[in-house]
């Protein structure tokens, strides 16, 4: 992230709360403790590699007596960090039940480790500024923090979602910026397959063709029930709410759990591959 404090609104929170936090001679972790956030949260906010929540914004202006300043601000962060055709994504996200995504072409988005997102929005073309770049692996590494069991969870969400990911084996092969990037992310996977919320299953080459046909989507379930299908393009997205269009992708995604391995198969080629 830029160390220029007026390169962005994410940068600017960022230096208000450590300016602030300096001033009252307090640390990150009183911080943490008086706003009930953990210490690597309330860190990742000032360093600008996270986007901060409302309900932070809010506790934050009654610790250091700003006045709303922080929850303004964070209204403004969210405005530009987040692409108008991505903001339903984000939102439905948020407060879903459960989410089942597939991928053919590289690893599901809430599954990413910090450099293989930014290779990913290196490789976009026309290239992106730097600055842009940042506050989309910055808006990945924050939606990724939903699966995290004991995430600090804003006020409108009460659980944590399930995660179902199919991965085509070829992305889990696809080098994205250095063996070693593939090796730190494959050990996330492996990771975050020891939650009781995820569960990832990889459909292995030797399978051919499936139901998708390598056309990544993901299928979002609410709280009561309803569904939504997101699809993205370059540069855009669409978003799928007819019922029986939505059917035809959870069909799909049934036909794809079929055709992938078992979760523990799966956990042994992710492990194997690039492994050290």
């Amino acid at each position: 992230m830029a160390t220029d404090p007026y390169s962005s609104p994410l940068a600017y929170f960022g230096n208000e709360l450590k300016r602030l936090r300096q001033r009252a001679g307090i640390t990150q972790a009183d911080v943490g403790q008086q706003t009930n956030y953990a210490l690597p949260t309330v860190s990742a906010y000032e360093t600008g590699t996270r986007i901060p929540s409302a309900d932070f914004a809010e506790r934050a202006d009654k610790l250091f007596g700003t006045d709303g300043d922080f929850t303004r601000l964070q209204r403004l962060v969210e405005q530009v960090s987040v692409r108008p055709w991505f903001r339903d994504r984000v939102d439905v996200e948020r407060k879903a039940r459960e989410i089942r995504e597939y991928e053919s072409y590289q690893i599901p988005g809430l599954l990413q480790i910090e450099p293989y997102a930014r290779t990913i929005m290196d490789a976009s073309r026309p290239v992106l500024p730097a600055e842009t770049i940042e506050r989309a692996v910055a808006l990945r590494m924050t939606r990724s923090q939903i699966l995290e069991l004991d995430n600090d969870l804003p006020a409108d969400r009460e659980q944590t979602p399930r995660l179902w990911a199919i991965i085509d084996e070829s992305a889990l092969y696809r080098t994205v910026g250095s063996p070693e990037i593939m090796r730190a992310q494959c050990e996330h996977l492996a990771k975050m397959t020891q939650q009781p919320n995820v569960t990832i299953q990889v459909i292995p080459n030797g399978k051919g063709p499936t139901s998708a046909f390598g056309r990544a989507f993901a299928v979002l379930v609410s709280q009561n029930n309803s569904s939504v299908v997101y699809l993205e393009d370059l540069g855009t997205a669409h978003y799928i709410r007819d019922r029986d269009e939505v059917n035809r992708y959870v069909v799909a995604f049934d036909h794809l759990r079929a055709s992938a391995l078992d979760d523990k198969q799966s956990l042994a080629i992710i492990k194997k591959v690039w492994a050290k």
